[in-house]
């Protein structure tokens, strides 16, 4: 195989791994409650989001591991403590037990995350970054569908089988430890010295500001559409895989974006997300309910991938990882607290409904198009 296919494969892989962090246990929460039915709902519910907390932790320690071990090393080992944390529960069936693996799991979703995006600027040249970048994004969104398909599937056969679902992780480690080239760790003295500039600070902040707009999405899709559109339960559904659809489209076609818009791409991701709410708020039926679901996909993907892009260009070499850790974790410390500043938000302007959400996400995706947009014509980004 040639060395640049290896990478896509490699790249492919643990962006796979990172996709299963998204399904989670939300196939099957129903389940797991009903099983553990002496246990409060919120323990159950916290199950889910349970991993951030170490997630937060091991990308803010990938800096500190890069000095240590390679890229590569990180990457295995993040992957492999997804498979056996994920998995463990199949064997012990306890909720102590599966309440401490899905913390623990966090640690390896934290430092497999920034990987991908060091990976990519370690071995290849800025011009050849952003396709990569875009086989990360529908490395991920495989990895989300597969966990939601074959979760489903295994669900069948019983709540435990369900876990089972993370033993992929093993198989991405394994491809990563055969194709991927060796890579020397960066040498102590570079990383005690490395710096993340305060352009990785600014972008870490827009992605913390459009995370906790383009989550209003998600969380409120199928309640709007049950509410406006249709009863149909089958509407929904449409409608997440013409998002993820839409997601994955572009992720294939970023470099071809990214060669088409140039400086333009950033603001374009943000600005696709407030006509796809508009679509959703002023399009009657369901074709306002597809455009919205397409373009908030697109402005997922886009603005995921040109991030991640950006933050590889503008680190120092023995800083990607240390920035992608951080600009991570701002990032999803946005859709942590989404719900809460969303759901207050829109209680102050009339009540906490999925179309007030969408009011405030399409007026705050307009604001900080237009800022970033202000931003880029005055800066080097």
């Amino acid at each position: 195989m040639k060395k640049e296919l290896k990478i896509a494969v490699c790249v492919m892989a643990v962006a796979f791994s990172i996709g299963l962090n998204i399904t989670g246990l939300m196939p099957v929460l129903s389940l797991i409650s009903e099983k553990y039915a002496g246990i409060d709902t919120s323990l159950i519910q916290l199950l889910h989001t349970l991993p951030y907390g170490l997630l937060i932790v091991g990308s803010l320690l990938v800096g500190r591991l890069t000095s240590r071990f390679s890229n590569k090393t990180i990457a295995i080992a993040g992957m492999v403590m997804i498979g056996a944390f994920g998995a463990f529960p199949f064997i012990v069936d306890s909720f102590a037990v599966l309440f401490v693996c899905r913390a623990l799991i966090g640690f390896g979703f934290g430092i497999a995350s920034p990987m991908n995006t060091a990976i990519i600027a370690q071995l290849l040249e800025p011009g050849k970054r952003a396709g990569y970048l875009g086989l990360h994004v529908i490395g991920m969104g495989i990895g989300t569908m597969s966990g939601n398909l074959l979760g489903g599937v295994l669900a069948g056969f019983g709540l435990r089988f369900y876990y089972l679902i993370f033993l992929m992780a093993f198989v991405c480690a394994l491809l990563v430890r055969i194709l991927l080239p060796d890579l020397p760790p960066s040498s102590a003295d570079k990383a005690g010295r490395s710096r993340i500039g305060a352009l990785i600070w600014i972008l870490s902040l827009m992605a913390f500001i459009h995370t906790l707009f383009i989550n209003a999405y998600g969380t409120n899709i199928s309640m709007y559409i049950a509410q406006n559109v249709t009863a149909d339960p089958q509407a929904a559904g449409l409608a997440t895989a013409v998002n993820a659809a839409f997601a994955m489209l572009l992720g294939a076609t970023f470099t071809k974006v990214l060669n088409t818009l140039r400086r333009a791409t950033l603001p374009f991701a943000v600005l696709s997300a407030a006509v796809g709410y508009a679509s959703l708020l002023f399009m009657p039926g369901i074709a306002g309910v597809l455009l919205g679901s397409a373009l908030c996909g697109i402005s997922m993907s886009c603005f995921n991938a040109m991030g991640a892009y950006l933050v590889s260009i503008s680190a120092e070499p023995e800083s990607v990882a240390a920035a992608s850790g951080v600009y991570s974790v701002i990032g999803s410390i946005g859709g942590l607290i989404a719900p809460v500043v969303m759901g207050a938000s829109a209680a102050a302007i009339g009540g906490n409904t999925p179309s007030n959400q969408f009011v405030i996400a399409f007026a705050g995706m307009m604001l900080l198009g237009g800022i970033i947009s202000v931003y880029i014509s005055k800066s080097k980004l």
